[in-house]
């Protein structure tokens, strides 16, 4: 059966109570769970959404956000899933009135696992020149500062909080003092990371941005179902942003091509995941072998090039 688990019929009992405005306030609603990828992904298709949530997160305002062109790992079209992460080029306006651009890397994993193609697509970022409207109105291709935004569906060894920011201070290391400047030098070659550790997410949210995240908390998990997650919609009421997102994740829940893709992804993603490592891993040892090679290669160069040294003083001898 395509629905596994969730009967038909209940599927249709949950999309009527989950669609029933009217007695909204008596009973629960059902969303779609933003850990999946699938439903994080339809989340995060709302850039409006997704340029409030980012903001947030990073604690700027945001004046425009642009998807970027995504580069996917792995495609399994037989599935259509899709192992992505998601890019934008954001526009942040400054206290001081000033407008700067960055690139946002915005990624969620499930395991741990997931750390080294975090790295890798780090390392793609850093290699990568964006289109940007210069003052002048010139378009020049230019390499980004890169802020990184990760959802870890894994607690954090040692790390007791649910949102954690890793940024940067310029220090002066002869006087010890910090310095209130930045060069694009420096902000091109380090970046700020914020890493949403999702199940330290506490059961009463202790400020604000943890409230608005409180539809990541898997605590609200159906025990039949964990596609849904059942929530009042009086919890998610006094934060227009919230209100936002849970309707972005209810009409999520009441779309049938969202639902079946969420379930093959829980029913094939372990596969998917586990056929995708397979190949890095393959990558990275082939990687290697040819960086031997290449090693080996030069080696001999400089072998055969002493030799013709060696031999040519020789001749001059004789």
């Amino acid at each position: 059966m395509l629905y596994g688990r969730f009967a038909i019929c209940e599927l249709l009992d949950y999309i009527i109570r989950a669609t029933d405005t009217k007695n909204a306030q008596n009973h629960p609603m059902y969303v779609i769970n933003p850990i999946y990828d699938v439903a994080f992904k339809y989340l995060l298709e709302d850039t409006d959404i997704a340029r409030k949530l980012i903001g947030k997160i990073i604690g700027e305002e945001i004046e425009r956000l642009e998807v970027q062109p995504q580069e996917f790992t792995s495609q399994m079209e037989k599935y259509g899933i899709l192992i992505f992460r998601l890019d934008f080029k954001a526009t942040i306006k400054l206290a001081s009135g000033e407008f700067k651009t960055v690139l946002i890397e915005l990624q969620k994993a499930k395991m741990y696992d997931d750390l080294m193609r975090f790295r890798r697509y780090l390392a793609e970022n850093y290699r990568k020149e964006v289109a940007v409207l210069q003052d002048n109105g010139v378009t020049r291709q230019m390499a980004l500062p890169i802020t990184t935004i990760y959802f870890l569906g894994f607690p954090l060894p040692r790390i007791n909080t649910s949102i954690l920011k890793v940024n940067r201070e310029y220090v002066d290391l002869i006087t010890g003092s910090k310095l209130e400047v930045k060069t694009e030098f420096v902000e091109q070659l380090t970046h700020d990371s914020f890493v949403i550790v999702i199940p330290e997410l506490p059961a009463h949210e202790r400020t604000e941005l943890e409230g608005i995240l409180q539809v990541f908390n898997q605590s609200y998990q159906l025990s039949s179902d964990s596609r849904l997650l059942e929530i009042e919609e009086s919890e998610f009421a006094e934060q227009a942003l919230t209100v936002q997102i849970v309707d972005r994740l209810r009409r999520g829940a009441t779309d049938g091509q969202v639902l079946r893709d969420m379930e093959i992804e829980e029913e094939v993603g372990g596969t998917i995941e586990r056929h995708i490592r397979e190949k890095e891993e393959l990558q990275e040892t082939v990687d290697l072998k040819d960086q031997k090679i290449r090693t080996q290669d030069e080696q001999l160069k400089r072998q055969q090039k002493l030799i013709e040294e060696l031999r040519q003083k020789l001749k001059d001898e004789d």
